[in-house]
């Protein structure tokens, strides 16, 4: 097996462009992916094949208009991608698809471990700039011909044939929030709907026990019940993707996943060429932070 890992920030002269484009008043759509300090974290074990990336999920701007630094929500990323593959290692010799969930508890409690030192709480929270930090996550654990996998929110997995055609893609996130959000929802304001999301919908459950948002990694036990989780087959010249959601855009672009299809030498710059013309062309589709880690079977 073949490993690729990569972490791209925003590029300084994404950041440039867009803040001259702001200068002259051209509306960027969500300013803060490109602004805020880094959130992206990926580990690998050294003696396994365990494989996590997650994305801290940014708050807003301070009272002094700024993002905090250091991040808690990139802090976050890095304590639960490094529990991860440890509760991973530690379960790899006996890991079952139902087991996946007990990892990811335990993974999980990391981080409530993390947000109770910092304060933050429930009853503590305005939802906003003050919130509990969270991340995004995608990981997975191969073991022979199979692959263990696991993912909560917009972190994904994916994999390709030798050929580049798709044979397994991580389910949709966001379908569920969308189905049970009420019918006036995008006439509220922005700052509203943000704050309405992360009380209510955020790891939401009903009275009645039902999910109805979307899952992020923020130490609640509700998470748990957003997480996707399975088990999958690869076969020889098979590529698996695991990468947050800064990655998305380049995963359905054939020429992009032809390249780790094709691995030849010099990879790793042929990627970081193709990632900067992509991202200068089109900053909002390609020019989030992203990170990539990609296996060739």
């Amino acid at each position: 097996m073949k490993i690729f890992k990569l972490w791209e920030p925003v590029s300084g002269l994404i950041l440039k462009t867009v803040s001259a484009l702001d200068s002259f008043g051209v509306e960027i759509d969500e300013k803060g992916k490109y602004f805020h300090p880094r959130e992206d974290f990926l580990a690998a074990s050294k003696k396994l094949s365990i494989f996590a990336v997650a994305d801290g999920v940014t708050l807003e701007l301070n009272e002094r208009g700024s993002y905090p630094k250091p991040s808690g929500a990139g802090a976050v990323a890095k304590i639960f991608c490094r529990a991860i593959v440890q509760e991973i290692e530690k379960a790899y010799s006996r890991l079952t698809v139902p087991g996946l969930k007990k990892v990811f508890a335990k993974a999980n409690s990391a981080v409530a471990k993390y947000n109770r030192s910092h304060g933050r709480a429930p009853g503590r929270l305005d939802y906003w700039s003050y919130d509990l930090f969270a991340a995004t996550a995608a990981w997975a654990a191969v073991k022979e011909n199979q692959v263990y996998w696991s993912t909560l929110c917009d972190s994904s997995l994916a994999c390709f044939d030798g050929h580049g055609r798709i044979k397994f893609k991580s389910p949709d996130c966001w379908e569920t929030y969308r189905k049970n959000l009420p019918s006036d929802w995008t006439k509220l304001p922005e700052a509203e709907r943000k704050k309405i999301a992360r009380r209510v919908y955020r790891n939401g459950v009903n009275a009645r026990g039902e999910l109805i948002g979307y899952g992020v990694v923020t130490g609640e036990k509700a998470a748990e019940r957003y997480l996707k989780y399975g088990r999958f087959t690869v076969d020889k010249g098979d590529v698996v993707f695991v990468f947050s959601d800064g990655f998305e855009g380049y995963i359905g672009q054939p020429d992009f996943v032809k390249m780790f299809a094709d691995w030849s030498s010099g990879l790793t710059k042929k990627v970081k060429v193709y990632t900067a013309d992509k991202s200068l062309k089109n900053p909002s589709g390609f020019g989030r932070e992203r990170t990539l880690i990609a296996l060739k079977f």
